[in-house]
């Protein structure tokens, strides 16, 4: 009797955990405000509550290719920068006309009632042929895969132009949502709103009622503000303005309506701004705003692998976020799941956070082309100089000595200058000048001996971004001749511009302590080893282009240190060793990194989609590298420094032989420093800036010593 009460109670208890786990089936709501920033969001009430109770950040909205709103609602669904296109994304709740069309175009037949995209060939033909091979629909297919089920309430038409966005995140790879309200029926006409359209906020409500209850995502696009965005030329700025509040009250009303019907224990709401508006995009910032809030989020900023930046993700982490969460697998996705870091003044935080980065971002191109412009013009000047010695004045020459320096001083004190915290581009180019100066100043002072000089500029800038890079790239981070996070080309470690000058700057110092101060060479290999696993390491550097031609670079000088000739046997060697050490950090990157790299998501990518994703990954590689020769001013650094060479090598006649017997190691490490800048143009995403950067410190050494070098006692 005992036994079978037993029995009975555990039956009860098993039957009682089964309906509490199917009433807490989790749920993701995903918030579509485009064109918004977080002064916008902050305003309304319902989502300042948001803000200050969840975790928020700015998302990247870096898409494949140039940017738009189609490709930034794309790229949330497939966890991929992708493509899309107006002519990609019809979709339509279906129908017996729709059902017809989408067999039409496909030979599959659908169910009989949702929502599907009768453009979805296109569609995936557009990414098939986009530079990262994104796969539409990823996040909806996980979830489908699973049994799960996906809606999409809410549209941005305009008149008899059908802008229906929301599906393009929440369907499958056929195209497909299953529930939800996309048409006019959500629409009501209203002559006081732009286009005399507004959302039908209680229609949207009743089917998101319905929806919640049956999806386990929801994917909701307000498309009032895309409306209003559209209809802008037309009006003036005042009543540009008393639309946007209109707007925005509406949304606000609709939030604070939405939040009261979500169960927050077992569902997690993500509000964010796909998008980011024009007015916006005019003043150098094209982060938007992201809220995460409900189950398991903590009061604080977000982060993910994808960028190691607190207050910063990627779009393509939406989705793999979401998947996570709802236990569905991101096989098809390059992004990373959001984490959450607690902190209380993640507001306060996200707008100092927002002021230095779009500062950056205005200031960067100014500053740089500067830079590359003086680097040319001292070059050339340089040049004629030595062609012309005999007919220019020799105390002018003399004091040109100070600004061939100078060229080299230029990217440590761009490293440095954010210690000083100034946003303000003319008080940073009077600063600037300034340490350049003082370093120059000190360097005469203490300088013995020609190389002195050389030596001392090669040390400081190797050694300061070695350390800096070893404190989590602090400095890099927020240099001028860094990364820019609304670009969103790289977040974390060295990047390209830096990478150059690190493995330039590494082979000059590595080479001159041996003509200045007769020491052994292993110092030499032991620079050059610390430089490699700093550069490649994926905690640390985490740049593989940059590793791959800091190895071929650096056993290239060492083989000729050691008077080894260099013969196809040595080629097939430094090659060897190349794979080596990229499969080692890959090895440690997949095996004991949380936070994996891009060389890991490469490698998973690869094993993923098989050995097409390489040529893939090349591909891009080149047309990147295509495109930026016609448009960056580095492609003209490197062009001319070409020509510099190449006139060297022939005027004034045995300058190249003179300077290599007076100067033997110091000449290897120039050779080093061409095998590199050739392995780093056609191996990085911006190989033509790696090599523009990197050729400096041989170009400006090389003129500096041929000036000043030659026929002079040291």
């Amino acid at each position: 009797m005992k036994k079978k009460i037993y029995i009975a109670i555990l039956l009860i208890f098993i039957l009682l955990t089964s309906f509490s786990y199917g009433d807490e089936k989790k749920k993701v709501v995903l918030l579509l405000i485009n064109e918004i920033n977080y002064e916008d969001l902050y305003n309304l009430s319902a989502v300042k509550n948001l803000i200050d109770e969840g975790s928020i950040g700015f998302l990247n909205t870096r898409s494949s290719g140039g940017a738009s709103a189609y490709k930034s609602y794309a790229t949330l669904g497939a966890g991929t920068r992708a493509e899309a296109s107006p002519t990609t994304i019809s979709c339509f709740e279906v129908n017996d006309q729709t059902k017809n069309i989408y067999k039409r175009r496909t030979g599959a037949d659908i169910k009989d009632n949702g929502i599907i995209n009768i453009d979805i060939p296109a569609l995936r033909r557009l990414n098939e042929a986009g530079d990262y091979g994104a796969i539409a629909g990823s996040l909806g297919q996980s979830l489908h895969n699973q049994n799960k089920k996906t809606a999409a309430i809410g549209n941005g038409d305009i008149q008899d132009d059908f802008v229906r966005l929301a599906p393009i995140v929440a369907m499958d790879e056929k195209g497909y949502v299953d529930y939800g309200s996309i048409g006019k029926e959500i629409l009501i006409k209203d002559d006081t709103y732009p286009f005399g359209l507004k959302s039908d906020f209680s229609k949207m409500m009743d089917v998101f009622e319905q929806s919640y209850n049956q999806s386990d995502l929801v994917v909701i696009d307000v498309g009032d503000m895309n409306r209003l965005e559209r209809y802008k030329p037309n009006l003036s700025d005042e009543m540009y303005i008393v639309q946007k509040q209109k707007i925005l009250k509406d949304a606000n009303d609709y939030i604070n309506k939405l939040v009261e019907k979500i169960n927050f224990d077992h569902t997690r709401l993500i509000l964010l701004t796909p998008y980011p508006a024009s007015d916006d995009i005019k003043t150098g910032n094209r982060l938007t705003p992201v809220i995460f809030y409900g189950d398991g989020i903590t009061k604080g900023i977000v982060t993910s692998s994808t960028t190691r930046r607190v207050g910063i993700i990627g779009n393509v982490d939406i989705a793999p976020s979401i998947a996570r969460y709802l236990h569905v697998d991101t096989n098809q996705m390059s992004g990373q799941e959001v984490r959450f870091i607690e902190k209380n003044d993640s507001f306060a935080f996200l707008m100092n956070l927002k002021d230095k980065i779009v500062s950056t971002s205005i200031n960067r191109g100014p500053v740089l082309s500067t830079f590359a412009i003086f680097e040319i013009i001292v070059s050339i000047v340089a040049l004629l100089f030595i062609l012309f010695e005999k007919k220019i004045n020799k105390n002018i020459i003399l004091h040109f000595k100070n600004i061939l320096l100078s060229t080299m001083a230029i990217p440590f004190v761009l490293l440095i200058l954010p210690i000083f915290n100034i946003q303000n581009i003319f008080v940073t180019y009077i600063l600037g000048i300034g340490l350049v100066s003082l370093i120059i100043y000190m360097i005469k002072q203490c300088s013995k001996n020609i190389l002195d000089g050389l030596f001392m500029l090669s040390f400081i800038t190797t050694v300061g971004l070695l350390l800096d890079i070893l404190m989590n790239a602090t400095l890099i981070k927020n240099s001028l001749l860094g990364y820019d996070p609304i670009i969103g080309a790289r977040y974390y470690g060295v990047g390209n511009e830096y990478m150059g000058i690190l493995i330039g700057s590494t082979l000059v110092l590595a080479t001159i302590i041996l003509d200045r101060f007769k020491i052994s060479k292993i110092w030499s290999i032991v620079i050059f080893l610390v430089t490699i696993l700093i550069i490649g390491y994926p905690k640390l550097g985490a740049n593989v282009g940059g590793t791959i031609a800091a190895v071929a670079a650096f056993i290239f000088t060492s083989l000729r240190l050691f008077k080894i000739k260099i013969k196809l046997k040595q080629f097939v060697v430094i090659g060897i060793a190349v794979v080596f050490v990229v499969s080692f950090m890959a090895f440690i990157d997949i095996r004991f990194s949380k936070n994996q790299s891009h060389l890991a998501g490469a490698i998973e990518q690869i094993i993923s989609s098989g050995p097409g994703a390489i040529l893939l990954i090349i591909r891009r590689k080149l047309e990147m590298n295509a495109k930026l020769i016609g448009v960056t001013i580095w492609s003209k650094v490197l062009l001319s420094a070409i020509i510099i060479l190449a006139t060297l090598f022939y005027r004034p006649v045995g300058t190249i032989y003179k300077l290599s017997n007076k100067y033997p190691n110091l000449s290897i490490g120039w050779s080093g420093i061409v095998m590199a800048s050739i392995v780093a143009f056609f191996v990085n995403d911006s190989g033509v800036v790696a090599a523009a950067t990197g050729i400096i410190f041989l170009v400006m050494s090389m003129l500096y010593l041929t000036l000043f070098g030659l026929n002079k006692d040291s």
